[in-house]
Order: C-alpha cells, then sequence, then structure tokens
C-alpha cells in the first residue's frame, strides 16, 4: 500500500516538475535568443573582418611604400653615378637596399594578412547564410510548435492518476 502511494507521489512530482519545466522551456524564446546569438556571432564576426581587412591594406601600404623609396634610391643613385660621384652613388645605394629589404620583408606578412582576410569573408558569408536560414525557418518551428502545443492542449488538464489504468502513465513522467 505505502509503496503505491509513494509511486503515486512521485508520478505526480514528476509531472508537476516535467510541467513547470515545460512552461520554463518555451521554444520560440529559445529560437528567438538562437537568432540573436547568430546575429552577435554576425557582428562580431564582421568586426573580424574590418580589422583584418584594415591591417591588409595597412601592410600594402606599408609594402608599396618601401617598394616606390627603394625605386627613387635607385633613380638618386643613377643620377649620382651619371653626375660622376661614385662615392654618393654607393651611400645612396645602400639606402635603397635598405628599402628593398623591408619591402620583401613585408611582402610574406602581406600575403598571409591577405589569406587571412578571405578566410574571414569566407566565414562570414557562411554565418550571414546559416543565419538567413534560421531566420527563414522560424516562422516554420513557432508554427510547428503552436500547432502542437494546441493538439496536446486537451491533454494538459487529464490527470495523470486516470492514465494508469490505461498502461500510460509511466510514459508520462
Amino acid at each position: 500500500m505505502a509503496k503505491g502511494m509513494f509511486s503515486r507521489m512521485a508520478d505526480i512530482l514528476r509531472s508537476n516538475l516535467n510541467e513547470a519545466l515545460d512552461r520554463a522551456e518555451d521554444p520560440e524564446k529559445l529560437i528567438r535568443q538562437m537568432i540573436r546569438e547568430m546575429e552577435e556571432a554576425v557582428n562580431k564576426e564582421t568586426a573580424s573582418v574590418g580589422t583584418a581587412v584594415a591591417n591588409q591594406k595597412r601592410l600594402e601600404r606599408r609594402c608599396h611604400e618601401q617598394a616606390k623609396q627603394a625605386t627613387e634610391w635607385e633613380r638618386k643613385a643613377v643620377r649620382a653615378v651619371g653626375a660622376g660621384e661614385d662615392d654618393l652613388a654607393r651611400r645612396v645605394l645602400a639606402r635603397q637596399v635598405i628599402f628593398e629589404c623591408a619591402s620583401q620583408d613585408l611582402a610574406p606578412a602581406m600575403e598571409e594578412s591577405k589569406r587571412t582576410a578571405q578566410q574571414l569573408r569566407d566565414q562570414l558569408r557562411e554565418l550571414k547564410g546559416k543565419l538567413e536560414e534560421a531566420r527563414t525557418r522560424q516562422d516554420t518551428w513557432m508554427a510547428r510548435h503552436r500547432a502542437l502545443k494546441d493538439r496536446l492542449r486537451p491533454f494538459h488538464r487529464f490527470p495523470v492518476s486516470r492514465l494508469r489504468g490505461f498502461g500510460v502513465a509511466s510514459s508520462v513522467s
């Protein structure tokens, strides 16, 4: 007798807890929260892409400036040789080599920056696609949830103790 009573009490407690959890866990709210989180991820990724592109452009500018300076110093060396100032030409060529090396040193970083920026753009495009897909499906998911909720509504008022005779009480809890 006591065992049956404790079993029924456990069924009632489980049922009440499950019902409370079902009420607290609104799928529509969860879907909206998921979409908000995806939007935040897109915003963060957009900022990352912006930073990466800015870094890429900065490196490209520095590399091109260094190469331009090297070209300018080379012209100056040619003019110095033409004027018969070989000593000046050597010093000018030394400066040209410094700028040429700096330009060559920046080239790998510039290429890596381009690859990184492109990867981030691709990831952003993919994230935006998933967000759009989620937004498109949001209405469908919510409609399905409402339909299921409406279909199950009559059973929410049906006491669990009444289901025991049909062999359903164990599956409800």
